[in-house]
């Protein structure tokens, strides 16, 4: 049975390295789409006519593409703060195991 928790630095620094360049990528991705929605939303190939304006209301009903982009870059940029906390929470953790660690041997020491 292992003594506590244990990080593999490699590894971690690999994984959050690898979350980072898909954060990057993912985002990028969506700005382009974000840019051909709003193409298309400016465009308005839906006319003036009343099944026109209908649809565009109904495009619209609740935000629309607008709120949809919103809330896309929201969750994205969650994602993206995902590898730096990553990281400063395993640095923390192997900090206060470390102070932890030694705090404990001087105990044993003392006594």
């Amino acid at each position: 049975m292992r003594d506590g928790v244990r990080f593999n630095e490699q590894l971690c620094a690999t994984g959050i390295s690898m979350w980072g360049d898909m954060a990057a990528a993912l985002k990028k991705e969506w700005e382009e789409a974000v840019a051909e929605i709003e193409g298309c939303v400016a465009a308005a190939p839906w006319g003036g006519g009343a099944e026109g304006i209908r649809f565009h209301q109904a495009l619209l009903k609740s935000g629309g593409p607008a709120k949809l982009c919103q809330t896309a870059r929201r969750v994205l940029g969650d994602i993206e703060r995902t590898a730096p906390t990553m990281r400063d929470t395993i640095s923390i953790s192997v900090a206060a195991d470390e102070y932890e660690a030694e705090r404990i041997k001087r105990l044993l020491m003392e006594a």
